[in-house]
């Protein structure tokens, strides 16, 4: 029988739905961080040209990470590890991550000189709309960031590492150095220079992600010794793996560099306004999403290996409809909220009410995303669980083609706003396509319990949002007049006011997973006690 998603149990030891919560609140903590970091950014630089000119010097190297690190090698690094270890011997665990990560080292080594030798051709190609003092801007804050990217892809492959063998703590909270780096350089720099400041405080936030993970890889017994041995069988398994992978994300990723091109010919801040936009949208999914697919992937990947992929499609059951029972109502949440939202996160100093207008429009647009998005971050897991890095190609190359008709022709309508509902009819149309395989498949059925779950969670959804209408409408006179603390307090009390009609409403529809969450939050505040308690008594 497939052990529920948040189930818990009596034992002192954090069972998985502790687990998961435990990497929620970090997660949340780096979010918490991470949106700080943008905050600061927005009230000090605002919507601008500066700020279209840092974006765009740190899209190309985010890419980078995300698609050689963050997407191709940390999702298939976690099965190939596992394969290697025997008992506790961890030699043969060495030796791989030794061969890969020299060899990922060389690949982001050359990959930095070839960008930086070649910036001056590609960055004029990529933002065709900027002025030249703006892509002059960019094209130094490149020359100060690019080269960070080789320790960000260090710390990437460590965290694979650590999450492989379920230490998710540290590698959850590390990304919120590379945040606090930036937020001390943005609060403290002065005068013209100051981008430039941010700049190195961004390079040196990806030096100290890397350097807090290196203590807890070697506590696994981990060795690094660099090697050249190319002909290591996990150097092999990597690429066929990760071929097909690597161009998944690099045609995943080509309507990003389509849309920030499409932006840049629009006006100056329209880059800055999808970037702000995008990043809220990613809330819910970094909080939740994230923390889900961390601590159920590598449980995904165990079952795979096992005969007739053993409990893989109980436990792709559970969790998908945990993330809907989550998802749903969050994205209901988000749509009726967006304008409080991005005032309560940006709205101060050089960022001003109309901006406020603008990127709420843009976050709803994106919005209707958030719950296809969440769903295939899950069925992916399930993919590269399964070592099939080919669907995800096949989809995403259909979607980037849907998005080279459509985005133009939305653009021409509707401006900013058509490229943010082009991005947001994009997930419906992946997830549509990975599910279909997987139901072909057997690993997902749609059934009529399926179905009744579906409407009593839209039920629960729509308490909410009325509740969340009806609190806002009473309390917009207090947010309207008040400063940031008080409308993030207004902002709570709604959020407050519909999570617990949701979960009242779940409870009253039995739907099980209200009781699951509730007892989860409880037993990772037990254990949380119980860990202070030690700490005080030791």
């Amino acid at each position: 029988m497939t052990q529920p998603l948040l189930e818990t149990s009596g034992s002192s030891t954090p069972t998985r739905g502790r687990t998961i919560g435990l990497v929620s609140i970090l997660t949340l903590v780096v979010a918490a961080f991470g949106y700080f970091r943008e905050a600061t950014l927005a009230a000090r630089f605002g919507v601008s040209a500066t700020m279209d000119a840092y974006f765009g010097a740190f899209f190309i190297p985010n890419i980078v990470y995300i698609v050689l690190v963050l997407g191709t090698l940390s999702p298939i690094f976690i099965p190939i590890l596992l394969q290697e270890e025997t008992g506790r011997d961890r030699s043969g665990v060495s030796d791989a991550f030794n061969a890969v990560t020299s060899f990922v080292l060389m690949v982001l080594a050359g990959l930095v000189v070839c960008g930086m030798l070649t910036t001056r051709y590609w960055l004029p190609l990529l933002f065709p709309g900027f002025a030249s003092s703006t892509v002059a801007l960019a094209e130094r804050l490149i020359y100060i960031i690019f080269p960070a990217v080789v320790f960000l892809g260090l710390s990437g492959i460590f965290a694979a590492a650590l999450n492989g063998f379920q230490k998710f703590a540290l590698p959850s909270f590390a990304p919120a150095l590379s945040s606090f780096a930036v937020i001390a350089a943005a609060l403290l720099a002065r005068g013209s220079h100051a981008i430039y400041i941010v700049g190195i405080a961004t390079a040196f936030g990806f030096f100290l992600q890397f350097l807090v993970l290196i203590p807890a890889v070697a506590a696994l017994g981990i060795r690094y010794r660099p090697t050249l041995n190319f002909r290591h069988r996990a150097i092999g398994r990597m690429l066929h793996l990760g071929g097909p992978l690597f161009l998944y994300l690099a045609v995943a990723n080509a309507s990003m560099l389509i849309e920030r091109n499409l932006a840049s010919r629009l006006s100056p801040g329209a880059v800055s306004a999808l970037t702000y936009g995008m990043r809220v949208f990613t809330v819910p999914s970094n909080f939740l999403a994230a923390p889900l697919a961390i601590v159920a992937y590598p449980h995904f990947a165990r079952e795979a290996l096992r005969e007739n992929h053993g409990e893989l499609r109980g436990q792709l059951s559970e969790t998908l409809r945990f993330v809907v029972f989550l998802f749903l109502p969050a994205t209901v949440w988000t749509l009726l909220n967006a304008l409080p939202i991005i005032r309560v996160l940006y709205e101060r100093g050089q960022f001003l009410p109309q901006d406020s207008l603008l990127i709420s429009r843009v976050l709803m647009l994106y919005g209707i995303g958030i719950l296809p998005n969440a769903i295939a971050v899950i069925l992916l897991r399930c993919f590269y669980a399964m070592q099939d890095t080919v669907t995800p190609l096949i989809a995403e190359s259909v979607d980037l083609c849907f998005y080279l008709v459509t985005a133009p022709l939305l653009l021409r309508r509707f401006g900013i706003e058509g490229l943010a509902m082009t991005r947001g009819l994009t997930f419906f149309l992946v997830t549509a396509i990975l599910g279909f395989v997987l139901a072909r498949r057997n690993f997902i059925k749609i059934d009529p319990q399926t179905l009744y779950f579906f409407i009593r969670t839209a039920t629960a959804s729509f308490a909410m949002a009325l509740v969340s209408w009806t609190a806002l409408h009473f309390l917009q006179p207090w947010f309207d007049s008040g400063g940031t603390p008080l409308r993030l307090g207004v902002l709570a009390l709604v959020f407050l006011a519909s999570a617990v009609t949701f979960l009242i409403a779940a409870r009253l529809l039995k739907l099980q997973e209200a009781a699951r969450i509730v007892k989860a939050a409880l037993g990772l505040i037990s254990s949380m006690g119980w860990m202070s308690q030690r700490r005080s008594l030791g």
